[in-house]
């Protein structure tokens, strides 16, 4: 068994347009079933609600496997988005991703991570469950979930 080094660099200004193809790729099945999606609505989106710092591309080895979106805030790190290309799912990227991100918030002595996932995408709620995530709160269209660091 080969072992997949997974690694996250940051996503370049320039790199916009691939940004979005990346997350409409993504997301469009969720938004659309949420609230309807509009190309140029989520493009203002993308470009006024996250930062540029915010963004970074997937790699298993050379090969560009998804992208990652998450801030620092106060006490916390904040996963916006953590979208693994389809053909790579299954594969475990999404966990190694997630455990560079717990990584990072105990190093940063952060005391939890937070997230929200659509409430309709039951593939990924449960795959943040399996990685210690607990539901802290629903609505009609999402499910927000944290997960504390050990103290």
């Amino acid at each position: 068994m080969r072992l997949m080094i997974i690694k996250i660099e940051p996503v370049l200004p320039s790199e916009f347009d691939e940004i979005f193809t990346s997350v409409k790729r993504g997301l469009f099945h969720h938004i659309d079933a949420a609230f309807g999606w509009d190309d140029q609505l989520q493009r203002h989106r993308l470009t006024t609600e996250y930062q540029s710092d915010w963004f970074y591309w997937i790699y298993a080895g050379e090969q560009r496997v998804g992208l990652l979106c998450f801030k620092s805030y106060d006490n916390a790190l904040h996963v916006h988005f953590l979208i693994i290309e389809p053909s790579q799912q299954g594969k475990k990227i999404g966990t190694k991703v997630m455990k560079l991100i717990h990584e990072q918030a105990i190093s940063d002595m952060k005391q939890q991570i937070t997230l929200s996932s659509f409430a309709q995408n039951q593939r990924a709620i449960a795959f943040y469950q399996s990685l210690g995530y607990e539901i802290v709160d629903t609505d009609d269209h999402f499910v927000s979930l944290v997960w504390k660091v050990a103290s």
